[in-house]
């Protein structure tokens, strides 16, 4: 991704990769974790919506692609991104809460930018309305809001409005 001493890489997603996939989902779910659940209850809702989702995903974006991302050779992230016919789709992006706040996800929504602009898309997304951090920014890297259900925003960003 660059040429820094902490570059980030993007490797496809195994098989080996579920143990990393379900810590990092857990690392995502303050709202689940603050509920005072017992652990095994927790633990067994944690896992349950981790195959919702992971489900969710592959059915509803067959030909995308689901990267982990690494830093140092350490897998960090997960990044899933489908590449549609009339736009690029940043489908998922999760980080580990240690590389949160240090311009990861920016730099990664900057090099989906640059392969929206070379295909000549749109780069669109959809981002709960409760996650104030992530809205914060996509709208600082160009994204617009292109719809509210009232639980998720729809966003977008388009190429011949940032250049």
């Amino acid at each position: 991704m660059s040429s820094d001493k902490h570059a980030l890489t993007l490797r496809p997603e195994t098989a080996q990769d579920k143990e990393f996939l379900e810590t990092l989902y857990r690392s995502t779910r303050n709202d689940l974790l603050q509920l005072g659940l017992p652990e095994a209850m927790l633990a067994n809702l944690l896992l349950m919506q981790f195959n919702a989702q992971q489900q969710g995903y592959r059915a509803q974006f067959p030909d995308a692609d689901f990267s982990i991302i690494e830093k140092d050779g350490e897998a960090t992230g997960y990044l899933i991104t489908d590449s549609g016919e009339q736009a690029i789709r940043l489908v998922y992006l999760a980080l580990l809460p240690q590389e949160r706040n240090r311009g990861h996800g920016k730099k990664l929504i900057r090099a989906l930018q640059a392969d929206a602009v070379n295909a000549n898309k749109p780069l669109s997304l959809s981002v709960a309305r409760h996650n104030a951090h992530a809205q914060h920014v996509y709208l600082a890297c160009g994204f617009q809001v292109s719809a509210d259900d009232g639980s998720n925003l729809e966003m977008i960003w388009l190429a011949a409005e940032n250049r």
